[in-house]
Order: C-alpha cells, then structure tokens, then sequence
C-alpha cells in the first residue's frame, strides 16, 4: 500500500494574503491620487488636422497651401513660412490660405482657447 501525504492546507491562506495586500496597495494608490490631486494640472493640447500641400503659383514662386480639415479646441491658427512671412487668417474648418514665400520652412502654430501655443505640424518646401 502507497501512502502518499498530500498537505494542501498552507496554499489557500497565502493566495488569500497576497490578495488582501494587493488589494490594500490599490487602495492606497487610489487614495493617493484623491488626496494629493494628481493628474489635475494636465494640459490640453490641439486637437485640430491641417493640411499642407506644396505649390507653385504662375510665375514659379514656391509657396504652400494650408488647409484646416478638423478642429475642436483652436482659436486661432498661424502659419510662419520662410522670411518671416507670417498668416492668421485661418480660424475654422474649410478655411485654407496659400502662402509664397519660396523654398524654406513652413509651419503651421495653433493658439489654444486656453492661450497656450502649440507647432501642429511644418514642412520643408
């Protein structure tokens, strides 16, 4: 006859402990969060869509053209192109601007209702 001593009886209460302190650690950082506020002071950021596309007007002058697609929180887009050229004519969806500057950077800068300025996107022509 085979005895075989199976003592099971020590599993149950240690996955019960480790349990009991896992739970207590998600409590205690779900409190920490509640008590010190963490995560209020977060900021938005532009939630808009453009669209630059490089042209060429009729005499050869290299330019952009940019296009607001979507936008959910920008007040005021600018558009900085080479030489200090500078747009803010565009504020809402469907509006588009074309600027000729030549070849260099273009980039388009979102003001946020909040003030905060934010680049969106550039490109090199």
């Amino acid at each position: 006859m085979l005895n075989v001593n199976k003592d099971d009886g020590a599993v149950s209460p240690v996955i019960g402990v480790i349990l009991l302190v896992a739970v207590t650690v998600a409590l205690v950082a779900l409190a920490t969060v509640i008590v010190f506020d963490i995560g209020s002071d977060v900021s938005d950021t532009a939630d808009a869509t453009v669209q630059l596309d490089g042209i060429t007007n009729s005499t050869g002058d290299a330019g952009m053209k940019v296009s607001v697609i979507r936008n959910e929180n920008v007040a005021n887009f600018t558009v900085n192109g080479p030489n200090g050229a500078t747009d803010t004519s565009m504020t809402s969806v469907g509006n588009s601007i074309e600027m000729y500057n030549g070849t260099g950077t273009y980039s388009v800068v979102a003001e946020l209702e909040s003030g905060e300025e934010e680049v969106l996107t550039s490109l090199d022509r």
